[in-house]
């Protein structure tokens, strides 16, 4: 009775663990809508944020509220709350070098559970990306690509066509082509020169914006219950990719992905869609996860040594995918954004019961949890081992966890 009632416990503690999770995931599509670009979020309770010129933190103090990315120094979100059951949740969403005329989404970055990204890019250089001007070609020419020696053309521009511009490319005799939020490239001599062109900023491959460098950490203590794990989920428009520094070492992001400290000197980043690139040449595709080394910067801060090769991702990190795109999805419908497509977990892994077998030992041979053996395969009969009955188990290599507190008639065995 006593191992009864402790694994009752146990599940109540999950459920309700878990039902705080949910709530605050679905919170966000309450408390973020319309959610403007460069902007943060108060999206659940117990997210804390500091700012450069802290007459901004007066109005974030509760969910619902927002702030400027560029007053913003870092922000924190906490670990679950038992009393009362909170669980902190908060986004950015970062206008990066979009045009103002780009109506879709730009990059999203969730912190849930304790986690804290501090934002790294110099204030002083960060670019405000300009309202477009309208202007003329001057003869037949073409949109382009991109800038360069040898660019690949898109489309022709006849002679008077109305352009919209809002940038050079680094070089200054290329201008950015905005029409309809299409970023393209036309030659500066080819359009009517405006003196307020003059006034354009130049974007280059290492413009900034806030929070196109930052540290990101997490708690690597394990959670009253697995969906409470904390992590930082970004996610990157489909038809735009992000270069972005993340503890010290550039990354190129064309998908999205989650980022969790499983150490206090190591960080996991698991791509769930498109793919990742490291600088060290590393390239991470939807499924696999990588791991980065951490070491310390004379001013305390983490960076990365090294990021790992490509590791299969684990049934665990593609959950975490799919509650962080579950709740991206949420706050895409209500801003009128692209939805993008829920990860599913892979296939259990099914085990044939052979003589000799208990749940114990079953437990120790795929190292996961005897609980979570039982639990995915409680039926209305309890389990019975018989030689040649299929066990489904799941979290193979979640990490072994003893036998525990199981009900006394579910390990019967023959």
């Amino acid at each position: 009775m006593f191992i009864c009632s402790g694994f009752g416990a146990a599940l109540a503690q999950d459920f309700a663990c878990s039902e705080t999770v949910g709530k605050a995931l679905l919170s966000i599509r309450r408390n973020c809508a319309d959610l403007e670009r460069d902007s943060l979020c108060y999206a659940h309770p117990l997210v804390e944020a500091s700012f450069a010129d802290e007459s901004a933190s007066a109005d974030f103090s509760a969910p619902s509220q927002r702030a400027s990315l560029f007053d913003l120094s870092s922000v924190r979100s906490s670990a679950l709350d038992s009393e009362p059951a909170h669980w902190g949740v908060a986004l950015l969403h970062l206008g990066a070098n979009l045009p103002l005329t780009y109506t879709g989404m730009g990059i999203l970055m969730m912190l849930a559970g304790d986690a804290e990204v501090i934002n790294q890019s110099d204030r002083d250089s960060v670019m405000q990306i300009a309202e477009p001007l309208s202007t003329a070609a001057l003869a037949a020419t073409k949109r382009f690509k991109k800038p360069g020696i040898i660019p690949e053309p898109l489309a022709p521009v006849a002679v008077d066509e109305l352009l919209l511009v809002d940038a050079f490319d680094e070089s200054g005799d290329w201008l950015r082509v905005v029409n309809d939020g299409e970023i393209s490239w036309v030659e500066r001599q080819d359009l009517a020169r405006l003196h307020a062109m003059d006034a354009l900023p130049a974007i280059g491959i290492g413009a900034t914006y806030p929070f196109r460098s930052m540290s990101i950490s997490t708690s690597p203590e394990y959670p009253e219950c697995g969906e409470a794990e904390p992590m930082v989920a970004i996610q990157t428009p489909e038809d735009w990719s992000a270069s972005l520094t993340i503890n010290g070492v550039d990354i190129h992001i064309d998908s999205m992905v989650t980022i969790q400290q499983v150490h206090r000197n190591a960080l996991s980043m698991t791509v769930h869609r498109g793919k990742v690139t490291t600088i060290f040449g590393q390239t991470a595709r939807q499924g696999e996860s990588v791991i980065g080394i951490l070491g310390r910067k004379p001013d305390g801060s983490a960076q990365v040594l090294d990021w790992s090769g490509a590791l299969p991702a684990s049934t665990a990190e593609i959950a975490r995918g799919q509650r962080a795109q579950d709740a991206l999805n949420s706050l895409a419908r209500v801003n009128g954004w692209q939805e993008y497509k829920t990860f599913k977990h892979p296939p259990a892994h099914v085990h044939v019961v052979e003589r000799g077998d208990s749940l114990y030992s079953i437990a120790r041979l795929y190292e996961t949890s005897v609980a979570e053996i039982i639990l995915a395969n409680l039926g209305d009969e309890p389990i019975k081992l018989y030689s040649g009955t299929e066990l489904v188990i799941p979290n193979p290599g979640s990490g072994f966890a003893g036998q525990g507190a199981i009900p006394l008639d579910a390990t019967r065995e023959s």
